[in-house]
């Protein structure tokens, strides 16, 4: 579901979508590139206005304060990103990170942004959407151990959420942040283990079950081939996002372009 932290402004005629990116760095450029491939444009001028945002420095790992091996929230350093955005004329916002919107971190963002100008999308609502809107009833969900813990995709979601095994939690986990083949620090050299480990791992949940997989770590969608190892759909929640943000864009843009009608002072 689009939430907003307040009435939106109308300040220009062409909508500016912003992404809070670097978590990670190469996730963040995934939803930039399938916006642009999703932009309509004829002309470079006419391309989708992009204020993108990465200081992966400035994060605290999401994981690790919700399973409070850090004190650290992230959220602190989401929001003067995302006030950055505000100042620059970002009409709507999305973070590139699904475990971010744990409650104790989008709770925070959200308390502390209520004056905000800005839409905002939640990339687990627009995801439990698409679900909804394409009746999957049961779905297997390939994530961290944070977005399991919390329980991100099973809250509000409208049917049954199949996740693995507490090992195959952590072996999911590891694809992501292992030092020496995780995806996050192995990006774009992939290790063919990742791939087997994942497929080992999705067809577990098909086998429970699954009619559909999502890849609920916006890391598993740069395994482009990924979606091609199951005999199930597999939902891209970058992709979700990157659709429903340009739908949006596409609403503020026309909300602009309405004729102001002028009052007359006498």
């Amino acid at each position: 579901m689009l939430t907003t932290f307040t009435t939106r402004k109308a300040m220009r005629k062409n909508c500016t979508i912003g992404l809070l990116g670097g978590i990670g760095p190469w996730a963040g450029l995934d939803v930039h590139q399938k916006i642009l491939e999703l932009s309509e444009h004829k002309v470079e001028q006419d391309c989708v206005s992009i204020v993108h945002l990465s200081y992966p420095r400035d994060y605290s790992d999401r994981t690790e304060f919700l399973l409070g091996k850090t004190k650290v929230n992230p959220a602190d350093a989401f929001v003067k990103v995302l006030r950055s955005m505000e100042r620059q004329g970002v009409d709507v916002a999305a973070i590139i990170c699904n475990t971010a919107h744990a409650s104790p971190i989008i709770g925070k963002i959200r308390s502390q942004l209520l004056n905000s100008s800005m839409e905002y999308v939640n990339i687990i609502e627009e995801t439990q959407k698409r679900l909804y809107k394409d009746r999957v009833k049961t779905v297997g969900l390939l994530a961290t151990k944070g977005t399991y813990q919390f329980g991100l995709y099973e809250n509000n979601f409208r049917g049954q959420l199949i996740v693995p095994s507490h090992t195959d939690q952590e072996r999911v986990h590891n694809c992501i942040y292992d030092s020496n083949h995780g995806i996050k620090v192995k990006h774009p050299q992939v290790d063919q283990l990742l791939y087997e480990e994942l497929q080992e791992i999705g067809n577990k949940l098909v086998q429970e079950g699954a009619e559909a997989l999502v890849l609920g770590c916006t890391e598993l969608p740069l395994l482009k081939e990924l979606k091609n190892c199951f005999d199930v759909p597999v939902y891209d929640p970058n992709q979700i996002l990157a659709e429903a943000l340009m739908s949006e864009a596409k609403v503020i843009s026309q909300q602009k372009r309405k004729p102001q009608i002028k009052q007359n002072i006498s």
